[in-house]
């Protein structure tokens, strides 16, 4: 894999390899986790239609908020987490919307 600002092959040390392996794997799971909440999004949005009730329920994004500000446990902090999931509760309300 070439560096696109320096021509020069990087070099392919096998711990950097392996890492990239790993991150590789979870990030095919992270997109298919993703696909499967839209679907549950869709169907969200069908039935929010059919009881006549808004698309955006700010107590359950509260809920998700704090669920995520408690559940940092790792490199990545609470406020990094959140706005990961605003993008995410963005689209879910745009898919919920669609016809």
């Amino acid at each position: 894999m070439k560096n696109r600002e320096n021509p020069k092959a990087e070099p392919q040390d096998p711990r950097l390899s392996n890492i990239r392996s790993f991150i590789d794997k979870i990030d095919t799971r992270i997109i298919e986790l993703l696909q499967e909440r839209a679907g549950l999004a869709q169907e969200t949005g069908m039935v929010k239609k059919e009881l006549g009730i808004p698309i955006q329920d700010p107590a359950r994004e509260g809920k998700i908020r704090k669920k995520l500000a408690g559940g940092a446990k790792g490199p990545m902090d609470a406020d990094a987490l959140v706005r990961i999931y605003e993008v995410i509760m963005a689209e879910s309300r745009r898919l919920q919307e669609e016809d």
